[in-house]
């Protein structure tokens, strides 16, 4: 029976194209982690922006004046953004929240380890004072429901500079779902073709299979064909 569905070299071809779309669907879905760069403090003072977008700049400070705990440190913290942000510092030292946490995870985190300073704003700037934790880098969140899973974190040293493999993950940039969706769709109607392309070429094959005979069946028996009416005798002649 010979098959004539879909070719090799087509599939392959197809499949190839399903393979490429996929690998751009994973790569762009994957939310982004950008290095930033290190903004150094100046003393016992340091400036935070939150803007839209989900972003804190700078998102990594390092060298801000270790005093801990006897004397405070400055903060001019600006939110030139419509939602209200905060900046939450954590207390635990050298350990990184897992971007992966729910809003309920963080909250629990918070509870567990009480947040060294935490400030609000809604709008404008605002400098506030807090007292300096001891000597090592933190992390710092904004605390507003969602807004650490969008990438609104980063982090902070005192008295020292921060490890060089920190990196801040940046709020989701690419289409994701939608290419997702798009692959899914190409990958299914792929499937559907192939699929029907053989059950097409095995019906087209089986006009092309060998005769009984050759695979040692009988040959089936055609019907003979009814033998014609007798003719009627001619009239006599005279």
């Amino acid at each position: 029976m010979d098959y004539h569905g879909p070719g090799r070299r087509t599939l392959a071809i197809v499949l190839a194209v399903v393979l490429l779309l996929s690998l751009f669907g994973v790569g762009t879905s994957v939310a982004k982690s950008h290095g930033a760069g290190v903004a150094v403090a100046v003393g016992a003072s340091f400036a935070v922006s939150a803007s839209s977008g989900f972003k804190f700049d700078p998102s990594l400070i390092a060298n801000v004046s270790d005093n801990n705990n006897t004397v405070n440190d400055t903060i001019v913290f600006t939110n030139g953004d419509s939602l209200q942000h905060t900046f939450t510092l954590s207390s635990r030292e050298g350990w990184v929240i897992p971007s992966t946490y729910t809003p309920g995870q963080l909250e629990a985190f918070f509870n567990s380890y009480h947040p060294s300073f935490s400030v609000t704003a809604n709008t404008g700037s605002m400098t506030v004072s807090f007292p300096a934790p001891a000597k090592g880098w933190y992390e710092f969140v904004c605390n507003e429901t969602g807004h650490f899973s969008e990438g609104m974190f980063g982090f902070i040293a005192f008295g020292e500079g921060l490890p060089a493999n920190l990196t801040v993950t940046a709020a989701y940039d690419g289409p994701g779902a939608a290419v997702f969706i798009i692959v899914g769709t190409i990958v299914a109607l792929t499937v559907i073709a192939i699929v029907l392309g053989f059950v097409v070429g095995r019906r087209r094959g089986a006009l092309h299979e060998m005769p009984p005979e050759r695979l040692g069946y009988p040959e089936p028996q055609t019907p003979a064909e009814p033998a014609p009416p007798p003719r009627p005798p001619l009239p006599p002649t005279h």
